[in-house]
């Protein structure tokens, strides 16, 4: 049995994780200084990708019921990635953190991701009226 609900949060998930891997790949390259100078065409490519992040985290962390969880360390990997080449001035110290917090969100919505393929696995299994019933005998009581 498919859910729509569960498909879509799958689609947002995978389509938000994609993201912050690729934010993460332009993070790492403008962290090292060895790299030649970063060009526009990674500095357009950074801004399309944290516009995305910026835009569409909070819907999506509202769907999944993690913005009080997720919300604040996401902001503050996005404010200090301004930009490649601002991701170079950066202290050691603001590195860690931004990479701790990056690495925060990313674990996150990488468990989540895997909670809802185990539950789509679940439901595949389940016949229709298997699934109903279920969701008739597991309601919390309704208090008058």
């Amino acid at each position: 049995m498919k859910n729509q609900e569960l498909e879509a949060k799958l689609r947002l998930l995978s389509i938000q994780l994609d993201n912050w891997k690729k934010l993460h790949n332009l993070i790492t390259y403008g962290l090292d200084k060895s790299k030649p100078i970063i060009s526009t065409e990674q500095e357009r490519q950074f801004t399309e990708i944290r516009a995305y992040l910026l835009q569409e985290t909070e819907h999506i962390l509202r769907k999944l019921n993690l913005v009080a969880e997720l919300s604040g360390k996401v902001m503050n990997v996005l404010q200090r990635a301004s930009s490649v080449r601002g991701v170079r001035d950066l202290t050691m110290e603001e590195v860690r953190r931004m990479e701790t917090e990056w690495n925060n969100v990313f674990t996150k919505l990488g468990v989540v991701r895997g909670q809802l393929k185990t539950r789509r696995k679940e439901l595949e299994s389940q016949t229709a009226l298997g699934y109903y019933l279920s969701q008739l005998f597991n309601r919390p009581a309704r208090t008058c």
